[in-house]
């Protein structure tokens, strides 16, 4: 009986840890691997003792996400070119069901990656699961105050790099990301580059191992001519899908996938746009 609650309990939390989990590291791998040491610890635990056991779940997933991402930004400093969070597409697996259902997208899982590893982890357990600050403070080893104070200036650099987040965001992003894929098959520069903010930046993660900007693309008219170029090259084959919750493209040549696309759109266009083509964050999307 014990080992069916402990089981049923962590089965009807785990897209939840498994989302926030990710939110904080950016890495399915590293999600994953924290949900199971969730699982080790719970696991051992009386669960008559705990009063609020989604709560209880989600600050163990946050604690040990924040252990994880310390860690991960130490390997960041050697990484070549933009860092970009891996592209989970959305195939129906439960286990993913939040990630896609709160349609935050790489977007704001990219700003989080900016910050520091107590702001994102602050950020993700009050914004998006709403977790208390007394137990957020515990988690990031600091006082209540400074706990708001770190969601505080999460907050400030996700509105100063993507604006307010709307609910009707992945609309947004899905017909932006639509009419984009129409300009650029048209070839027209000047149409694309009228999509995009003036301002908007294409970040393209290669991992060092394939074709890849190693810097920001910067500009409409610059960005413009390098989504041309992109798609003048033969058998490309371009897929909508949902990527991280929000709307994006899943490119394909031949057999293979190549690239993982995704933007966010504001109010004069596209803001930013994130390509991921490093091979071993593609490994698990599916032609």
């Amino acid at each position: 009986m014990r080992e069916t609650a402990h089981g049923s309990v962590f089965t009807a939390n785990r897209p939840v840890m498994m989302a926030a989990a990710f939110h904080i590291t950016g890495s399915r791998d590293d999600a994953e691997d924290v949900v199971q040491s969730a699982w080790e610890t719970w696991s051992r635990i009386d669960v008559a003792t705990v009063h609020n056991p989604p709560a209880f779940l989600s600050v163990m997933a946050g604690r040990l996400a924040l252990n994880a991402v310390r860690t991960q930004r130490r390997r960041r400093e050697t990484y070549l070119g933009p860092w970009l969070p891996d592209p989970i597409v959305d195939d129906g697996s439960p286990e993913w069901a939040v990630l896609h259902r709160d349609g935050l997208g790489q977007a704001l899982d990219f700003v989080l990656s900016t910050l520091t590893p107590e702001q994102a982890t602050a950020y993700v357990l009050r914004k998006v699961l709403e977790v208390d600050y007394e137990s957020i403070a515990e988690v990031v080893e600091v006082s209540p105050a400074a706990a708001r104070q770190l969601v505080s200036r999460a907050q400030r650099a996700v509105t100063a790099s993507l604006g307010t987040l709307h609910g009707d965001q992945r609309s947004r992003d899905g017909a932006a990301l639509s009419a984009l894929a129409d300009a650029v098959i048209s070839g027209d520069v000047m149409l694309i580059a009228a999509l995009l903010s003036p301002e908007a930046t294409l970040y393209s993660d290669g991992g060092g191992t394939v074709n890849a900007a190693l810097r920001p693309v910067h500009g409409a008219e610059k960005i413009a001519r390098f989504l041309v170029g992109i798609a003048a090259q033969p058998g490309v084959v371009l897929v909508p899908s949902v990527i991280n919750g929000s709307a994006g493209l899943v490119i394909q040549e031949g057999a293979n996938v190549t690239t993982t696309i995704s933007l966010r759109a504001g109010l004069d266009g596209i803001v930013a746009m994130y390509f991921v083509r490093n091979p071993d964050k593609l490994r698990r999307v599916q032609p």
